[in-house]
């Protein structure tokens, strides 16, 4: 009896790992409309500036069909140099958000009433990085399902795993890369000053987020 049971020890003690990498891709259709809006405005007096952009700020407050953020209003001298010292010719301020809607009609609205509302020829409307993207609220939950879905796949192949090598398989260790990288969308305007209400709106495309998780399986 002893003899036999030296014999199937090494049988019990036998095991082995099999690792490797699986990647889960998703398809995402760009559902939002982003860009920068500026109000730029140039003069002699600070005050009237100053006075300028809080009219305009005012407005873009009570407006309440976009999304709106990172908003910075920003005064700042303009220098010449004369006799080898600076000197003040002029302020320049620049009221700034990111603004983003899921209907462009909404956008285009948004930059109607803010040209309605300029009186000066120095005051400037500017948009840039106008484009279609994946909203973070839809981007993070997509994530999350893909990694349910890698989890659910790694415990369902672990079963698989144990039937056709007829062994006890199950999943050691799920390493999934944190990494958020994002494609940048493609701009329609990189840098435009309003002259009329009317943005050219590019067209909607996919975007394709995915993850390469790392799977550790222990069979015995």
């Amino acid at each position: 009896m002893k003899f036999l049971a030296l014999l199937i020890l090494p049988i019990y003690l036998f095991s082995f790992e099999v690792n490797f990498n699986k990647k889960f891709s998703k398809s995402l259709t760009e559902d939002t409309l982003t860009t920068y809006f500026s109000v730029v405005v140039e003069g002699d007096s600070e005050k009237e500036i100053n006075k300028t952009l809080k009219k305009f700020n005012k407005k873009i407050k009570t407006y309440n069909k976009i999304e709106k953020s990172s908003g910075t209003l920003t005064v700042r001298p303009q220098y010449r140099t004369s006799n080898n010292a600076p000197k003040i010719t002029g302020y320049r301020g620049e009221l700034r958000y990111q603004v983003s809607s899921n209907k462009a009609s909404y956008l285009n609205e948004f930059v109607s009433k803010m040209i309605e509302l300029k009186e000066e020829r120095s005051t400037n409307i500017v948009i840039s990085n106008l484009r279609w993207t994946v909203k973070d609220s839809t981007f993070d939950i997509a994530n999350d399902i893909l990694r349910l879905e890698a989890i659910n796949w790694g415990t369902r192949y672990a079963k698989n795993l144990s039937k056709d090598l007829r062994l006890k398989c199950e999943v050691k260790n799920i390493s999934i890369n944190s990494s958020n990288y994002r494609p940048m969308a493609r701009m329609m305007y990189s840098n435009a000053e309003m002259t009329d209400a009317k943005i050219a709106v590019p067209e909607s495309n996919k975007e394709d987020i995915s993850i390469n998780p790392s799977f550790l399986m222990e069979c015995k």
